[in-house]
């Protein structure tokens, strides 16, 4: 998905990093209520299960050139994201927008552990994805909150990986609730002034008890700037709980909707068309499936309950049909033309064809770098160099660069480009998943633990 408002962006999730940034003070009113050491408290109970969302993707080419993954041709890109693990058994929620197009994802836990993730589903109409994991241990989960049950002022926290510093907390208050910023037509969002940066996409936003209410997505910044203002935006929880477990159970949403184009009733509409109250959603015109509600409805219809439940405006309206069964039939209340009737009408499938999921692909088959003798100032062989990475094996994402020298394979010492490959290959060959590498870049000296290829 993609904002069509000005000024909204992404959370973007490209690393970066700046020097003599300082903490902005908490705002005034965070916590102002709570007993002191209240939110530090909650983020000790649910600080475990935010995770980092390490993503791949192939070297960005020159505009209008296509990007072909082959040794030697650029950089891997990797972003940064964050997540939260909602099952013990390895499921985790982030933002489509932080996996879409990527060709390797992984997710690297509190605890320096780092799994490949495979999508179980992710809505093209919804800015959510589900991931699976597998450890081999259970993870810490979060507990769900009810976000229809936050109100402005209340006391709100965020955790994530802004800029690539895992676990930052920051907490603010609830601005607004159902905040419609035209993303899609079920918009909802919850409105904080809780810090939220590039890097914070797909993180959690606590409620004081430490339940999720939200899911960090969208970030309002002026201009050309694109830090925080105090202006973040969350998917509530409710809306994440029923896409993330049809995710779960379907791999997709499977929606229902109603083949009408509504918009919102004023005072002064209400009273031009003789409704009774403002609220509701307003019949423009019915849409391509529209013959199959047999003529029920009628442009100039205000549909003002739905199953009994008062229809606030049209994407209260849109959430209610997207959670009803599809092929079901359900009660409009409307008015029409100042008269109050009932109908029934079937639910119809939001998206019949949904879009096939683009996978990142099984783990890779190969290591995918390539080395060659490196040469000191002198002329001299000095060692081994990574003289290219391939964005497809599976050490893109190890933190290697072209130009490193390797030093070291677990602790044997590496000379030539023989004796990397065989040692790469024979730890591969034993089913180890890493290969502790050490490596000088710069003249400084680090071990990297470089993901092997899988079976």
């Amino acid at each position: 998905m993609r904002l069509s408002m000005p000024w909204f962006v992404r959370l973007a999730v490209i690393v970066v990093f700046a020097t003599g940034l300082q903490a902005a003070p908490a705002p005034a009113l965070a916590g102002s209520d709570q007993p002191p050491g209240m939110i530090a408290a909650v983020v000790a109970r649910v600080r475990d299960s935010v995770m980092r969302i390490v993503v791949v993707h192939p070297p960005e080419a020159p505009p209008g050139e296509k990007t072909m993954a082959k040794a030697g041709e650029g950089h891997p890109v990797t972003r940064i994201g964050s997540g939260f693990v909602i099952d013990p058994d390895g499921l985790v929620a982030t933002n489509r927008h932080v996996v879409e197009n990527a060709t390797a994802i992984f997710v690297a836990t509190p605890d320096g552990g780092r799994f490949r993730a495979e999508i179980v589903g992710m809505p093209h109409k919804a800015d959510i994805a589900l991931l699976r994991i597998h450890t081999g241990y259970k993870l810490p989960a979060i507990k769900w909150g009810n976000s229809d049950a936050l109100r402005p002022g209340d006391t709100v926290i965020a955790i994530g990986s802004p800029f690539g510093f895992d676990n930052t907390v920051t907490a603010g208050i609830v601005s607004s609730v159902n905040r419609d910023i035209m993303e899609t037509p079920f918009d909802d969002y919850i409105q904080t002034d809780a810090a939220i940066n590039h890097g914070n996409s797909g993180g959690p936003l606590f409620n004081i008890n430490g339940e999720v209410v939200g899911m960090n997505s969208v970030l309002y910044a002026p201009g050309t700037y694109s830090g925080s203002v105090g202006l973040g935006f969350a998917i509530p929880s409710n809306d994440l709980r029923f896409v993330l477990s049809r995710l779960e159970e379907y791999g997709q949403v499977r929606a229902g909707m109603l083949p009408f184009r509504t918009q919102s009733v004023t005072a002064m509409m209400a009273e031009a068309i003789g409704s009774p109250a403002p609220g509701g959603a307003l019949i423009a015109a019915l849409g391509p499936r529209g013959d199959e509600m047999n003529g029920l409805i009628q442009p100039g219809d205000v549909i003002r309950t739905f199953n009994g439940e008062v229809v606030t405006d049209p994407r209260d309206l849109a959430r209610k049909a997207a959670r009803a069964p599809i092929g079901s039939t359900v009660r409009l209340g409307i008015c029409r033309s100042g008269t109050i009737m009932a109908v029934n009408v079937p639910i119809l499938a939001y998206d019949p064809h949904p879009q096939p999921i683009q996978e990142p692909g099984p783990p890779p088959k190969m290591l995918g770098l390539q080395f060659s003798a490196a040469e000191g100032s002198d002329g001299t062989i000095r060692g081994v160099a990574v003289s290219a990475i391939d964005p497809t094996g599976s050490a893109a994402d190890s933190g290697l660069q072209t130009g490193d020298i390797i030093l070291r394979v677990q602790q044997q010492p590496i000379s030539t480009p023989e004796q990397a490959r065989a040692a790469l290959q024979a730890r591969a060959a034993a089913k180890q998943p890493y290969a502790a590498v050490l490596v000088e870049r710069n003249e400084k000296r680090t071990w990297i633990p470089v993901a092997l290829p899988g079976e």
